[in-house]
């Protein structure tokens, strides 16, 4: 790897855990350089352009391997699950799971990173190519449209609010993980049943109130 290779890690790597700490808006991208060990008050600015170049670069630098497994879940459902409100939310939720649990850096911050985000509502502009974001965003297309079908008197707002709430769940329940393993603490329950148990609370949410049934 070389020089130019690795400052541009290293700049990722501090980006993703003062934005997760702080948020988006209130990092300076001078704070990221230095904390990357960037003597150079403009090195971000040299490697990234932008704050949203920078943005962006994170989510084009891990969420593209998710991205990849997301796809090939879907491929894997067959016509009778495709509308299998449990199979899609668990597809939404276990490549970001397993990222987390087996990234190699020690120092990962990306579910809390991408907590924070979906807290923040913050947009990525302008959109994240098919190649980096097609399966988050199919799979949460097809959750909406299976509601849709099983709920067709449900609000546009209401079937809005309960996807976000599904995503809050999920992303804060992940990043809350990722915290005590990085901690070192014990995780509330092993790893294998809080992902079951977090696709059950989840796909809950979704369903709120109404007679959507429950398939596995």
């Amino acid at each position: 790897m070389d020089v130019k290779t690795r400052t541009r890690a290293r700049i990722l790597d501090a980006a993703e855990r003062l934005f997760a700490e702080r948020g988006v808006a209130d990092v300076s991208l001078r704070e990221i350089g230095a904390a990357a060990g960037q003597r150079n008050n403009s090195a971000v600015q040299y490697h990234f352009g932008t704050r949203d170049a920078l943005v962006r670069a994170l989510y084009e630098d891990r969420l593209a391997p998710l991205n990849a497994r997301r796809l090939e879940l879907l491929a894997d459902l067959s016509g009778g699950r495709r509308d299998d409100l449990g199979a899609l939310v668990d597809i939404y939720l276990r490549p970001l799971a397993e990222a987390m649990r087996d990234n190699p850096r020690d120092d990962s911050h990306y579910a809390r990173f991408v907590h924070r985000f979906t807290l923040e509502d913050a947009p990525v502009s302008p959109p994240l190519g098919e190649d980096v974001a097609g399966g988050i965003r199919e799979v949460t297309a097809r959750i909406g449209e299976t509601l849709a079908a099983h709920e067709p008197d449900l609000p546009p707002g209401n079937r809005a609010a309960r996807l976000r709430l599904m995503q809050l769940l999920v992303t804060a329940t992940l990043a809350d993980a990722e915290r005590r393993l990085a901690d070192g603490s014990k995780l509330p329950l092993p790893f294998d049943e809080l992902i079951t148990d977090l696709r059950a609370a989840a796909v809950g949410v979704l369903r709120a109130n109404s007679e959507l049934p429950p398939r596995a």
